[in-house]
């Protein structure tokens, strides 16, 4: 009987240790969410000695170099990764603390290396995170927050979200139209050749024209034109040159698109011709941007067509 009665209270010992043990493990999960309630409207990226400024004007994102001088129109799918980056941070796990150089070189928390974020709201700094390497899985980034010294394994790879440069962050977008408000393409080439292709009515009632001089005319193939427009309802740069650039190469044409009675137009230069190996390279200016831009050449290739490939 007394044999039975210890048995009993070891058992009972030893599941009350198991039950401590495990309520240790759980208080002991370091995992944090620091969620930011406030709105913000500009975020400064600072990395290896230059500044990026990332600053809403009215319900569109500028970015640019300066607070006060934000001129580019900013990528928004870049800008939305930075905003939910930076409302909400999940920490995983203390890591150690980078008061001491080695500590920093461990982490890329070094000036050169570190990536410096600072959220901003109504004109007060609402976040701050420095950012060093990614952890090995790619997953994951060692960090630091609101100015404090401790360094924790953070979730995601913020170094990728903040790492971009100021040019990465600028939309790439010269002109978007509505494909069906576009009502004529007009081409003025540099040899004299000029066409313009246009259309009236909608539906099985719209007919299409074609004029110009220097050309061979004759029936459009509505379907082919039609396909061709749409190809002219978005441009987009693939990168842009120096604030100060002017068009380099040879010029090659004037392209004007009217849509809803609008016209939006752009000059094409060549600026490496087509060789076996490599396609032509080409820049443009346009109406609808002040700043002289590349264009891929397969970008380039709507504004190159002749008048015969619309024709029946």
């Amino acid at each position: 009987m007394q044999k039975r009665k210890i048995f009993l209270l070891s058992a009972c010992a030893f599941l009350l240790l198991v039950c401590i043990f495990q309520a240790v493990l759980l208080n002991r999960n370091t995992v944090k969410t620091f969620t930011l309630k406030d709105a913000v409207d500009a975020v400064l990226i600072e990395k290896d000695g230059e500044n990026t400024w990332l600053v809403k004007n009215g319900e569109a994102w500028k970015v640019g170099k300066t607070e006060k001088d934000v001129p580019y129109q900013a990528n928004q799918a870049n800008v939305d990764s930075v905003l939910e980056a930076v409302k909400s941070v999940k920490l995983l796990d203390k890591v150690g603390n980078a008061s001491g150089e080695a500590s920093q070189i461990r982490y890329d928390l070094t000036d050169g290396k570190k990536i410096d974020v600072t959220a901003y709201g109504g004109g007060k700094v609402l976040r701050k995170i420095t950012v060093g390497k990614a952890s090995t899985t790619g997953t994951q980034c060692y960090v630091m927050l609101d100015g404090g010294n401790e360094v924790y394994l953070a979730s995601g790879n913020l170094a990728s979200t903040f790492g971009k440069s100021t040019d990465d962050f600028r939309s790439r977008t010269v002109w978007t139209l509505d494909k069906n408000m576009i009502g004529s393409i007009a081409i003025k080439k540099v040899d004299g050749t000029e066409w313009k292709v246009s259309r009236t009515g909608q539906g099985e009632s719209m007919e299409w024209t074609l004029d110009g001089h220097g050309i061979v005319t004759g029936e459009v193939d509505g379907q082919k034109a039609e396909n061709w427009f749409g190809e002219f309802a978005s441009l987009a740069a693939s990168s842009w040159y120096d604030d100060t650039a002017s068009p380099d190469g040879n010029y090659v044409l004037t392209c004007e698109v009217e849509a809803g009675g609008k016209t939006v137009a752009l000059d094409l230069f060549q600026t490496k011709a087509e060789n076996d190996d490599e396609a032509a390279e080409y820049c443009a200016s346009s109406t609808e941007t002040p700043y002289i831009f590349a264009l891929a050449s397969y970008s380039a290739r709507k504004f190159l067509k002749t008048p015969e490939e619309l024709l029946k």
